[in-house]
């Protein structure tokens, strides 16, 4: 819409009104990727970067990941740090699956729409893309496979509980859990880690820390000892097993110290849990899926000057993605409030 049409007045006005609640404030909500890191994980990478240690994973550090993990998880298990969690998703699902067997997954999963065959790639194994209501996979949908593909929390930001875990992996071969906002599930529902993940029946799961605080780095974590040669293979072959990987596993340590990875995930939530409250009472917004997580997809009265969301054709004409993080703050929350408020005016 121009300046000249009937809508300039309103486009002005929220502009003006955005910049009145804070100059400073965030205008930029298409991902959880576009802000920065946490100041503890820039921090422990300037400190690993003093003197010398083992490389490959082999140095005190990784091995710090590994205990910690097992502490949270409360289970034995291995780690392997990657760059990202494509890397991960994809290796995973290698040591998961062989080359004819088929991978279910959600029609809609980061491995099926965004990471361009990665995962069959890999394993020689076929994706099989299902449907299903708000992002999510249904039991009664399919039947047992070599091995199942669960994205916890969704791409449509909805998220399972751990009794949804369990039926979903009961009579598979093998499951993984793509775990990019893993930590947004978990705070979300105040249950345990391996409720929604080993107890329920996943063989390894890819946990996030890029999207929510992280600079360069994921892991994944493997239950399944059975799998462990296989994962360090394919880990290594792949060319995913830096040298240096004290700096990924530094950046992973500070994640998991102090509960930093769920602190981020409650303000991440907390924030879009404000903005859909303040959404809510706006004529004309249209909320198109649940709000569980830190993504929002709503259908806005107006575009909102001065604000980047990604459109998202799979939930109609005009859906728009609005995710929030660990560092958006209630001004900038506020701000777009604000903003879609004058435009629907």
């Amino acid at each position: 819409m121009a300046d000249g049409d009937a809508g300039g007045g309103a486009i002005r006005e929220a502009a003006n009104s955005a910049a009145a609640l804070g100059a400073n404030a965030m205008n930029d909500f298409r991902s959880d990727n576009v802000l920065g890191a946490s100041p503890e994980i820039v921090e422990a990478i300037a400190r690993a970067n003093r003197g010398t240690m083992t490389s490959y994973g082999d140095d005190e550090i990784t091995a710090r990941v590994r205990d910690r993990c097992r502490e949270i998880f409360e289970t034995d298990l291995d780690v392997f740090p990657v760059i990202t969690g494509t890397a991960g998703n994809a290796l995973a699902i290698a040591t998961l699956a062989s080359a004819g067997d088929t991978v279910l997954c959600h029609n809609q999963a980061h491995i099926v729409l965004d990471e361009l065959g990665a995962a069959e790639f890999f394993s020689g194994a076929k994706l099989v893309p299902i449907p299903g209501a708000e992002g999510q996979l249904h039991r009664e949908d399919f039947v047992d496979a070599s091995c199942l593909s669960i994205t916890n929390a969704t791409e449509a930001g909805t998220i399972y509980s751990p009794d949804e875990m369990r039926a979903l992996c009961e009579g598979m071969k093998r499951v993984h859990v793509d775990g990019a906002r893993f930590a947004n599930a978990l705070v979300a529902q105040n249950c345990k880690p391996a409720d929604l993940s080993w107890r329920a029946g996943a063989d390894i799961l890819v946990l996030g820390a890029t999207k929510n605080g992280g600079l360069t780095a994921d892991l994944v974590i493997l239950f399944n000892g059975e799998l462990a040669d296989a994962m360090k293979a394919h880990w290594h072959r792949g060319g995913h097993r830096p040298s240096k990987m004290r700096f990924l596993s530094a950046q992973l340590e500070a994640y998991l110290t102090d509960d930093l990875w769920l602190r981020n995930a409650r303000r991440a939530n907390g924030a879009a849990g404000r903005l859909a409250r303040g959404l809510s009472s706006i004529d004309g917004v249209e909320f198109l899926q649940p709000v569980e997580a830190n993504i929002l997809f709503v259908r806005l009265p107006a575009p909102v000057p001065g604000y980047q969301f990604f459109d998202w054709p799979p939930f109609g004409e005009g859906a728009v993605r609005i995710v929030t993080g660990f560092s958006t703050t209630n001004e900038d929350v506020d701000a777009l409030i604000t903003a879609v408020a004058s435009v629907a005016r």
